[in-house]
C-alpha cells in the first residue's frame, strides 16, 4: 500500500485563540495506484495550480469534491489527526516537549556503549533544541502513522490481504533538493518511537483474517528488551511483535516535487482544515467521511491533546459541528463477512 502524508496548518497559535492544524495520509492500495493517479491526472488538468503545482488552498467546493468523489470511488483510506493550539499553553507545550526528551535517555547506564549513548544524547539535544512548532507537528505525525499502521493492517487484511506485504511511505518534504535538519531528526526518531509504543499497545489481530504476507513483518521480542514490556493478551505467542524498522524504513522517503499522491493528500487534508475553519462550504467538504474508517470513537478526526495540557472538548468549539458531521457515514471496519 501507499501512503501519503502532508499537513495543513501552522502548528502555532495563542492559548484562548483556537487555531486547529491537521496532519493526514490517504492510504492507496498498490493495486490500485496507476489507476488513481491515471483518474487525478484527468482531474488535475483543470484544477488551479501555483507554480505548476496544484494547493488545496487554491480549489472551490467543487474542485474538492470532484478529487473526494474519485478517492471515495477506489475506495481509498483516509487518516486524519487535528489539534487545537488555542486549548494548550505555551508552558505545557514546553514541559511535554522537556519530557518526551528525558525519555530518550531514562534508560541509559555506563554499560551501554559510548557510541550508543552518544548518539541518544545527541538526539535528546536535538529533541530539547527543537521549535515548538516543529515539536507539535512531528508528535501529530507519530500518532498519524501509529494509526495508519493499526487501522490500514486491520482494513486491508480482510479485503485485499497482500496489499499489506509492503507499505511505501511518502512525506510532503520542505526542503528543494535537500533533507531539512527536522526531516533528518524525524526520520532517526520515527521508527524507536512507534515501536516502543508498538511493544506496549501490539496491533489488534482479528481471528481468521489473512495475515499472510504480514508475517514478513514479524520478529521475536530480543530478550533483553522482555522485562521492560508490560504483558498484553493482543501479543500472539507473548512473545512476538512488529518490526517497525522493516515496515517504516524499507521503503520511506520524503519528497518536495509535485507528486500526484500527495497532491491528493494536500487536497483532502487542507479541505477538512478549511471545514474546521469555516472557510470551505459543506459542499466541498461534507463527502470527505466517506473515506475514513468508522470503527472511532465519536468523530472519525483524531484530536490530539497534549497530556495534562488541554481540557476535554466540549460543544464551545467552533469546529464541533464539523466534528459532529465526521461521526457517521465512514466506512465499516469490518467486511460484512465478519460483522456477524
Amino acid at each position: 500500500m501507499h501512503i501519503f502524508i502532508d499537513e495543513s496548518g501552522t502548528f502555532t497559535g495563542n492559548p484562548g485563540q483556537h487555531s486547529v492544524s491537521l496532519v493526514g495520509a490517504p492510504i492507496i492500495p498498490d493495486a490500485r495506484i496507476a489507476r488513481v493517479e491515471k483518474q487525478y491526472q484527468a482531474l488535475r488538468a483543470d484544477l488551479p495550480k501555483e507554480k505548476g503545482e496544484v494547493k488545496g488552498r487554491l480549489l472551490s467546493e467543487d474542485d474538492v469534491d470532484s478529487v473526494v468523489s474519485m478517492l471515495a470511488r477506489n475506495d481509498i483510506v483516509l487518516e486524519i489527526k487535528a489539534i487545537d493550539l488555542g486549548m494548550h499553553s505555551t508552558g505545557a507545550i514546553a514541559a511535554h516537549q522537556a519530557k518526551q526528551a528525558a525519555l530518550l535517555t531514562e534508560n541509559l547506564t555506563e554499560q551501554h556503549h559510548p557510541d550508543l549513548r552518544a548518539q541518544m544524547f545527541e538526539l535528546r539535544h536535538r529533541l530539547e533544541e527543537m521549535t515548538p512548532q516543529l515539536y507539535i507537528q512531528s508528535v501529530a505525525t507519530f500518532e498519524l502513522i501509529a494509526t495508519v499502521i493499526d487501522d490500514a493492517t486491520l482494513f486491508y487484511c480482510q479485503r485485499i490481504p497482500k496489499e499489506l506485504g509492503a507499505f511505501h511511505w511518502v512525506i510532503d518534504g520542505k526542503g528543494k533538493g535537500q533533507v531539512t535538519d527536522w526531516e533528518n531528526w524525524w526520520s532517526l526518531i520515527v521508527m524507536p518511537a512507534i515501536q516502543s509504543r508498538s511493544l506496549k499497545q501490539p496491533m489488534i489481530r482479528l481471528e481468521d483474517a489473512d495475515y499472510s504476507h504480514f508475517e514478513r513483518f514479524r520478529m521475536e521480542i530480543p530478550e533483553y528488551m522482555k522485562p521492560h514490556i508490560p504483558p498484553n493478551p493482543r501479543r500472539r505467542g507473548g512473545n512476538e511483535t512488529t518490526d517497525l524498522k522493516k515496515l517504516l524504513m524499507e521503503s520511506f522517503r520524503f519528497s518536495s516535487d509535485p507528486e500526484s499522491g500527495l497532491e491528493m493528500a494536500d487536497i483532502v487534508v487542507n479541505a477538512t482544515r478549511r471545514a474546521m475553519t469555516g472557510n470551505l462550504r459543506i459542499q466541498g467538504w461534507g463527502s470527505i467521511r466517506r473515506l475514513m474508517i468508522a470503527a472511532k470513537p465519536q468523530h472519525y478526526i483524531g484530536v490530539i491533546t497534549l497530556a495534562g495540557a488541554v481540557p476535554p472538548l466540549g460543544d464551545q468549539v467552533p469546529y464541533m459541528e464539523v466534528l459532529k458531521h465526521f461521526s457517521q457515514g465512514g466506512k465499516k471496519m469490518l467486511a460484512p463477512r465478519n460483522s456477524n
